[in-house]
């Protein structure tokens, strides 16, 4: 029986988004990870049969995992990638009733976990203070510098400032994100944070009231994440910080500043939208690492070593 992979891909496609409540842009992610594997696995011109699904070998999949890793993949993009394909084919098995023995026997490959870096009060005051570029236009550094603050000070993910709907607004003393799954948290918000916004729509030229979205191109049309990712490169560069600054990092400093005042872990879980504790605890691993810095600059005895 011929099989067309692109209606597959789209039914798929739907079942993450509709039923596994994922984003849009994660199960985006996941198609084109699929899709580099069946690009691999059959040729373009050949009619795809069930059966083909069921009969790809281990040696195709051991050929296709030695290809990624020529092109330098990440551990963790190709932990995601054969992620991606377990959950099609176990999809599969449950709504086609086909089964590949291969793939159900894959296993990920561990992952190197990295501790986040997050940027020092010091250098966040700098960072902020270097989204002024001369070369930009007015409204366009408020708008950054109100994203920048919503990522700082609210703990937002990139993309959940971007989707702040004009609906939203005015925000008083707190702001309801949708974020990963689409689960919805309530994040408190601060003077500042709310004042930059209010700026931005002052100064933006395009009516905010008109748009689905509060922050938009330079075109007036739906901002897009890699704007801010740019305007955060120059700003990092102009000042010398490290290409670990990115929108991500000004988060992960939100966390990292919030348990160094002493703010429990549950109560920044629940900020952070994070479902699980275990997500969070890697901020302590932050702590601790400090906390042995500052001992060992500190101690008499290490000191005299």
């Amino acid at each position: 029986m011929k099989i067309e992979l692109n209606d597959l891909i789209k039914e798929w496609a739907s079942y993450n988004i509709n039923l596994r409540n994922l984003s849009e842009n994660s199960v985006k992610a996941y198609s084109l990870d699929l899709k580099d594997f069946l690009r691999f696995s059959f040729q373009e011109s050949k009619p795809v049969l069930k059966s083909d699904l069921a009969n790809i070998s281990s040696h195709t999949i051991r050929l296709w995992i030695l290809n990624l890793r020529n092109r330098s993949v990440k551990a963790s993009s190709l932990s995601r990638k054969i992620s991606s394909l377990k959950n099609f084919f176990q999809w599969l098995e449950n709504s086609h009733n086909i089964f590949n023995s291969a793939i159900s026997k894959l296993d990920s490959p561990k992952k190197d976990k990295k501790l986040p870096r997050p940027i020092s009060i010091n250098d966040i005051e700098k960072l902020f203070g270097a989204l002024e570029n001369k070369k930009e236009k007015r409204w366009i550094i408020s708008r950054n510098q109100a994203i920048f603050l919503l990522l700082y000070t609210c703990g937002l993910r990139i993309s959940e400032a971007i989707d702040m709907k004009t609906s939203a607004l005015p925000l008083n003393k707190s702001v309801l994100v949708k974020g990963k799954g689409k689960k919805e948290r309530m994040v408190p918000i601060l003077d500042i944070t709310n004042q930059a916004i209010e700026n931005y729509k002052n100064q933006c030229p395009y009516p905010i009231s008109d748009s689905e979205y509060v922050f938009v191109g330079i075109r007036g049309n739906r901002m897009l994440p890699r704007s801010f990712q740019k305007a955060m490169e120059r700003a990092r560069n102009s000042i010398g910080l490290p290409s670990s600054t990115t929108p991500h990092s000004l988060r992960h400093s939100y966390a990292t500043h919030l348990l160094n005042a002493g703010t429990d872990l549950r109560s920044i879980q629940k900020l952070l939208g994070h479902s699980a504790l275990s997500s969070t605890q890697i901020y302590t691993q932050i702590e601790q690492k400090r906390l042995l810095q500052v001992y060992k600059s500190a101690h008499p005895r290490e000191r005299a070593n």
